[in-house]
């Protein structure tokens, strides 16, 4: 009877596994035919070459496995005498995606050579299969990024005639919030791969905030 017991304990408790596994692969988003590059590299999408089930055509129509996210999807704005008109993407940036698959951030680029100026970032949300405007930088972040563990901020870095700016970004809204701010009476340079999150809304990271200033830990709580 004991060794009864034991068994259906043991099951029980495969049970509770297999059902925590099954919750937690449902909570990663699908990535159909994705190689690893997809979801471990900076890709650049052209009218010539769609990745990652994103294609861009030549008139600046931008897609995700065939949905229509953005036509065009705008990488600036002129005046035309009339009014701001868009200016299409020659080219799309795309970053890696958020550890669920759910996020990723996309950069909008006017031309598609290697010093084409990638003036507008936006937020991918794959779930609604959304694009969200969001600010980081006027010329755009580094190819760098760090996800909070709970996804629901995404940190980029940009840097400007030697000073460093980071950009917090709620992808979900394409809502934005810089440090230092516009009001911030010092500039930065930041190493972002000391970037650490303490919480699900905070983190440290070293900066500088002169040339010759030691280097400092910056305490920042969203």
């Amino acid at each position: 009877m004991l060794m009864v017991q034991k068994h259906k304990t043991g099951l029980a408790i495969l049970s509770v596994l297999l059902l925590a596994a099954g919750v937690a692969a449902a909570l990663v988003f699908d990535r159909p035919g994705e190689d690893a590059a997809c979801t471990t590299q900076f890709i650049t999408i052209t009218p010539e070459a769609p990745a990652c089930g994103f294609a861009l055509n030549q008139t600046g129509t931008f897609t995700w496995n065939g949905q229509t996210l953005a036509d065009p999807l705008a990488a600036s704005y002129v005046d035309d005498g009339s009014g701001q008109k868009a200016v299409p993407a020659g080219k799309t940036v795309l970053f890696p995606p958020s550890p669920s698959g759910r996020f990723r951030i996309v950069q909008a680029c006017e031309g598609t050579g290697a010093d084409a100026l990638c003036w507008q970032t936006l937020a991918f949300d794959q779930e609604n299969a959304a694009l969200q405007n969001t600010f980081a930088g006027r010329y755009g972040p580094e190819h760098w990024q760090s996800w909070a563990p709970d996804e629901q901020h995404v940190v980029l870095m940009n840097t400007d005639e030697g000073a460093s700016w980071l950009h917090v970004i709620d992808p979900a809204s394409g809502k934005s919030r810089d440090f230092p701010g516009d009001d911030a009476t010092e500039n930065w340079t930041i190493d972002p791969h000391t970037l650490t999150w303490t919480g699900p809304h905070s983190f440290s990271v070293t900066v500088k905030t002169c040339a010759q200033c030691p280097t400092a830990q910056k305490e920042i709580r969203l």
